[in-house]
């Protein structure tokens, strides 16, 4: 069984990511770029272009939908729904019981495409969606993204880039910097392999670098939160979809609705699914609940 280190448990509270390396196969990134290829025409482009470091000549492109594309095309991206080697580290982040928040998200950037401008909640206010707690020995977190990557990312070519510590930050970050006009060292690259993941969580002030490499960035986002937590727009907000018929129990039990008690819940196997005996009504005596209490 997989488990996470005592190192990456250290990695991830210090630094408010995480780079895992080859979490997927080769095989798995070549069934996920294939299905991409066949449905490149549907990418959007994002006409949204940030200025200071960030400006680029055009705009990245993105796709949604992968997991209601016809199949073979949508296994590869139902697969990782919960993906075993997943499940340690949603369970180390969140506690028994995450869901995935929002359909995933393909971003495609071009040699020329701006950056995303830097962005993040740190720990200045509490945000009930996006937030960094540390308590009795274990990390708690709100809206984390799992961030596959699909293609190569090659020091200095771009892509995703944060801001290390600053889900702890106490202090407004300058302006400047979330620009990235200056101290560019405070803002660290994630140079990657495809395959590779890179975890962050919506606290920690990140974004991406404008691309400068000749081949296209191909980088997938999943973002999972709580069990009891919607943040958005979700995939279920009510009911599973329809198409939930196809899957596995694990991936079933990861696209459940926002709620917190009998729900399913994964082993960090990432296959055995369990569900807790319903937690039984509190009694209160009837004096205390007619006075209101």
């Amino acid at each position: 069984m997989i488990e996470i280190s005592e190192r990456e448990k250290f990695l991830l509270d210090l630094q408010g990511f995480l780079h895992v390396e080859n979490v997927l196969t080769r095989e798995e990134v070549d069934a996920l770029n294939a299905a991409v290829d066949v449905h490149q025409e549907e990418y959007s482009e994002d006409s949204k272009m940030y200025g200071g470091g960030m400006l680029g000549t055009r705009g990245r492109r993105s796709i949604t939908g992968m997991l209601t594309w016809e199949k073979p095309h949508c296994t590869p991206f139902r697969d990782l729904i919960a993906h075993p080697r997943l499940v340690p580290y949603l369970n180390t982040i969140f506690g028994r019981g995450w869901r995935l928040d929002s359909e995933p998200l393909l971003m495609v950037s071009t040699r020329g495409s701006g950056g995303h401008g830097l962005h993040g909640f740190t720990n200045r206010h509490f945000n009930g969606s996006y937030y960094y707690t540390f308590t009795n020995g274990e990390i708690r977190a709100g809206q984390t993204v799992f961030q596959f990557q699909l293609r190569d990312i090659e020091p200095g070519v771009g892509g995703i880039a944060v801001i290390p510590g600053s889900h702890k930050a106490n202090f407004k970050c300058p302006e400047d910097i979330m620009l990235y006009e200056a101290d560019h060292q405070a803002v660290r690259q994630v140079a990657s392999k495809a395959g590779d993941l890179v975890i962050f969580f919506e606290a920690t002030i990140h974004g991406s670098l404008p691309w400068k490499a000749d081949y296209d960035r191909r980088s997938l986002f999943y973002r999972y939160n709580p069990k009891y937590l919607q943040s958005g727009l979700g995939l279920c907000t009510a009911q599973l979809p329809p198409w939930a018929d196809e899957l596995t129990d694990a991936q079933r039990a990861a696209l459940e609705p926002a709620y917190m008690t009998n729900r399913p819940l994964l082993e960090d196997d990432g296959v055995t699914v369990v569900r807790p005996p319903q937690e039984p009504t509190p009694y209160i005596p009837r004096s205390v609940a007619e006075r209101g209490y």
